[in-house]
């Protein structure tokens, strides 16, 4: 059984409000073991470890084709914030 939401945060659950930033919240739950992960929810109150972001960087590199790193996860901890750093590396790079 894996861990609920509710055992980790106590903030309101807000819902990804677009694709990637559902996309990035389903692998981010997976890889914690978690049921869901909101927009506004960090890593860190997930318990989230450097293994972890390492685990979800990877996948998302792999099944998503954007760069990742854990660097960024880390000082970007809220989703949203990760999905547009995200976001903002993927357009410099085609710069």
């Amino acid at each position: 059984m894996t861990a609920g939401r509710d055992d980790f945060v106590e903030a309101p659950y807000e819902p990804p409000r677009d694709e990637l930033e559902k996309q990035v919240a389903e692998i981010v739950a997976e890889v914690l073991g978690v049921d869901r992960v909101g927009r506004d929810d960090s890593f860190y109150d997930f318990g989230g470890t450097s293994l972890q972001a390492i685990r979800i960087c990877a996948r998302i590199e792999r099944g998503l084709g954007l760069k990742a790193l854990p660097l960024w996860l880390f000082s970007h901890d809220i989703l949203h914030e990760f999905v547009q750093e995200l976001r903002t590396k993927a357009e410099t790079a085609h710069v």
